[in-house]
């Protein structure tokens, strides 16, 4: 079951979260400040999936603004950046992957900007395969890539993404 996140989700999320990091690298560097991470700034909404062991996924949009919007996400949809939502803090139970969950998240968030007239846009460390490939089956297209410099100098390689317009 998808539903929006609510407060008394947070702890339940980071455990998944250190779980997803363990397993994954994502994110690349524990955050100093788990709950700020998940939650941002800027956020647009956030849902998680339920299963019946608890929750088992987790996604979120941010909005951007013209400093923040990646170049190349502009040039490949031409709308205000106030109209990008950036996909961000997705992730899945890593025992819970392939039975629906990231799809159904994905769904939800795709609805909602839908809804909202905005288009969705992601990095992705180039490191995982997985999710790259996930938003290439899901009709992602790739439109560059990027360095994200971290705290401690290390510069996080990232595929960048856009969601197309359906026709």
């Amino acid at each position: 079951m998808i539903r929006p996140r609510r407060s008394e989700d947070l702890e339940p999320c980071l455990k998944l979260l250190r779980a997803v990091h363990l397993s994954d690298r994502y994110p690349f560097r524990w955050p100093q400040d788990p709950p700020r991470w998940l939650t941002g700034r800027f956020g647009l909404g956030a849902w998680v999936s339920e299963g019946s062991g608890g929750i088992d996924g987790h996604i979120a949009l941010f909005g951007t603004d013209e400093a923040r919007a990646r170049p190349e996400w502009r040039g490949a949809v031409p709308v205000p950046a106030e109209r990008l939502a950036v996909v961000s803090r997705f992730f899945v139970a890593p025992g819970g992957r392939g039975r629906g969950v990231g799809s159904a998240l994905m769904r939800t968030a795709e609805d909602h900007a839908a809804a909202h007239d905005l288009r969705l846009v992601l990095d992705v460390a180039d490191h995982n395969h997985d999710a790259i490939a996930f938003y290439e089956r899901r009709g992602w297209k790739r439109v560059g890539t990027a360095s994200l410099p971290l705290d401690d100098g290390f510069l996080l390689a990232l595929v960048l993404f856009v969601l197309p317009e359906p026709v």
